[in-house]
């Protein structure tokens, strides 16, 4: 197992900055970097290739940590400075991790999917907790597209606690894209929906009908859905509110959408 010691901000401490830091970096390296026991355990668990785990020697580590080391491709031993300087929590994580990013995503479908698709999605939290949502009430692919926060944020991933690493995702770079994954979905699904979010919508989310195969068409946080994305909607549909309420937070939003699909089948 290789460890490389670093005790000051030399270029090995700048790139690690660099990966967590800065979106085109990560593109470039095919790194990201990710805080936090579940998310590094999720990301073990369902097989993401580790490229280093990062600690220091001020405390000691934990069994499990010591546990983990001999999975990545090399360890970093950092100063507590600098560990503290990389880590987001108060208290110092004992352990970091950079994670690969993987080539391509393998999507396999049930034969009754319900699927999402995010229509620029502005803050990480959001997006994160979303990844979250979609993890517990079973949706099987997350699609994004527009211009977006970088799903590799560690902003993301930390929201996310863990589920980024269960839930499959595919960006979908153009509308030409959306409409290739709309066409094989209609060949693949006699009954495929496409269900819009909408404050427009006549109909309540609750009349929907949800034991179909599904994809959830959600807006982005200001700006709604693009007129391109609702055109193909098969159904808009809207939560209601009391008076005086008009829009949620947009994670809540999907939350509630998520929650029916899955009372819906639940039945």
């Amino acid at each position: 197992m290789k460890l490389i010691r670093v005790g000051k901000e030399n270029s090995i401490f700048q790139e690690l900055q660099a990966i967590k830091e800065n979106r085109t970096k990560r593109a470039q390296l095919k790194k990201f970097f990710v805080e936090g026991v579940q998310n590094i355990k999720d990301a073990i668990d369902n097989h993401w290739e580790i490229d280093s785990f990062l600690f220091c020697d001020y405390h000691k580590l934990s069994d499990w940590a010591k546990s983990i080391l001999g999975l990545a491709d090399k360890n970093i031993l950092l100063s507590y400075e600098l560990m503290h300087k990389l880590s987001d929590k108060t208290a110092t994580s004992e352990i970091l991790a950079i994670i690969k990013m993987k080539s391509r995503t393998e999507i396999h479908l049930s034969d009754n999917p319900v699927l999402v698709l995010l229509d620029r999605p502005s803050k990480k939290g959001n997006f994160g907790s979303i990844i979250r949502s979609c993890d517990a009430l079973n949706v099987e692919t997350i699609y994004f597209m527009g211009h977006s926060v970088d799903i590799y944020d560690h902003e993301v991933i930390t929201a996310s606690m863990g589920s980024f690493f269960k839930v499959p995702f595919v960006f979908l770079d153009s509308n030409k894209e959306y409409e290739k994954l709309i066409i094989e979905l209609n060949k693949q699904y006699n009954n495929f929906q496409i269900i819009a979010t909408s404050l427009e919508a006549n109909d309540k989310i609750q009349m929907c009908d949800f034991k179909k195969p599904t994809l959830l068409l959600i807006g982005n946080e200001s700006r709604g859905l693009s007129k391109f994305l609702i055109g193909t909607a098969t159904q808009l549909a809207k939560i209601e509110m009391k008076a005086g309420i008009d829009s949620l937070n947009v994670a809540c939003a999907t939350t509630v959408c998520l929650f029916e699909i899955a009372r819906q089948r639940s039945v």
